[in-house]
């Protein structure tokens, strides 16, 4: 695994690869990039993402974290810009800027892609599709208990929009700041109970330690807040385009997306290349089903490579 923070559109962002770095020269004919759900740290992704590419093999394996959502190292002299007066860069429409420069930059344009969305990167991948310069660049796209409909109507949205939002608007800064005040071995120590009430791997403990910066917290749900406005009714225009490129896979047991939408996509587009999970796995499967979830990504792209 290579790791940098890379700046794209000015802002550092967390990337992290196996198989080839982004700077080097690709000479493969395909690779695979991971965007990934919010929060956006790639930290949360590394099982899943090392498992994936030793399962392919030859084929590169990137992940791109959400900008904004993981801050460099203290030593960097790179800053990431604060939240108020930069809303632009760190809202949906700016992280959708944000993963188009990097293919841009970094992707050779002989090169096909196999686009992985988790939630609201499988969102994000639709608004991508709509730059020609990118869709004609893509193989696949792999969608992943995908949030690209009815974010609010969701038992998840509902929880999110009438509890936890206004809790987080009364004390969710001041908690972040106090917590964060606390010595670093107090704050793993607390983290490592929640981790254990939750059966979390302490593998995510320097992960978790990030995202519990206040700089990093209030983007997170700053994006989430804008989710909820912004991912109502399933862009049918966008789906019709591209259902040649879109393959859907969704959760059984997911508070963000209940069976009824995959049901509803199926009787919509009876052609649609989606399955239904059964395996229970979560909807943050880079948690607990890491393992699982690469062995069925990796059989996806196997039926999609170009040879």
């Amino acid at each position: 695994m290579q790791e940098a923070y890379v700046n794209i559109n000015s802002i550092p962002t967390h990337i992290l690869t196996w198989g080839r770095w982004i700077e080097e020269t690709v000479t493969e004919k395909e690779l695979v990039i991971c965007i990934t759900g919010n929060p956006g740290l790639p930290g949360f992704y590394t099982e899943f993402a090392s498992t994936l590419q030793k399962q392919l093999g030859d084929l590169p394996v990137w992940v791109i974290g959400h900008a904004g959502h993981d801050d460099p190292p203290e030593a960097s002299i790179r800053e990431v810009p604060q939240l108020t007066g930069n809303e632009e860069i760190f809202n949906l429409d700016g992280q959708i800027k944000h993963k188009l420069a990097f293919i841009k930059k970094y992707v050779p344009k002989d090169v096909k892609i196999h686009l992985i969305g988790h939630s609201i990167g499988a969102w994000m991948i639709l608004q991508m599709l709509e730059d020609e310069s990118v869709r004609s660049r893509v193989q696949k796209c792999y969608m992943l208990f995908p949030t690209v409909e009815r974010m609010i109507e969701s038992p998840n949205g509902w929880v999110f929009t009438k509890l936890a939002m206004p809790l987080y608007s009364v004390f969710g800064y001041v908690f972040f700041k106090f917590f964060n005040a606390l010595p670093v071995w107090l704050r793993l120590f607390l983290i490592q109970i929640y981790f254990l009430i939750f059966s979390i791997p302490r593998s995510f403990l320097d992960t978790a330690l990030q995202y519990s910066k206040p700089s990093v917290a209030e983007k997170v749900v700053f994006l989430a807040d804008d989710e909820m406005c912004r991912v109502r009714g399933l862009q049918k225009e966008i789906i019709e385009r591209n259902l040649h490129l879109l393959k859907f896979y969704y959760g059984t047991t997911d508070g963000w997306v209940p069976v009824s939408y995959y049901e509803q996509l199926k009787k919509d587009y009876p052609q649609v290349d989606a399955t239904l999970d059964g395996q229970k796995i979560d909807h943050a499967f880079v948690l607990r089903h890491s393992q699982p979830v690469a062995a069925i990504v990796r059989e996806m792209i196997q039926q999609n490579l170009r040879n």
